[in-house]
């Protein structure tokens, strides 16, 4: 899983079609839960990319998703917001890849 800072976060969105983002901050609990779960789901999925940001590194691009609660996750398609997952609910990460993974097999 890449970190990134806003120019590198625009670029991966613009240049890939299927892109998951885990937003987190160093002092969430939730936040270091959740995230070897999901690079671990990364290795598994190299039909879509992933990338990691902190949201005390990356503020413009916090708030130009409106991240209000970490860890959120948004799953992006062709640079769109298609669906987030706010909180450490490892399950539902896990449907919105299989929901991009299926906009793959469709493209």
């Amino acid at each position: 899983m890449l970190a990134r800072n806003d120019t590198n976060i625009q670029r991966l969105l613009d240049e890939n079609t299927h892109v998951i983002v885990q937003f987190g901050a160093s002092w969430c609990m939730p936040c270091k839960q959740l995230k070897p779960k999901v690079e671990k789901l990364s290795l598994e999925s190299p039909d879509i990319v992933f990338a990691y940001v902190d949201i005390e590194a990356t503020q413009d691009f916090s708030k130009k998703y409106q991240i209000m609660s970490v860890p959120t996750v948004i799953g992006f398609h062709n640079g769109v917001e298609v669906d987030r997952v706010v909180g450490d609910t490892f399950t539902k990460v896990k449907d919105l890849v299989e929901m991009l993974r299926s906009r793959v097999k469709n493209s």
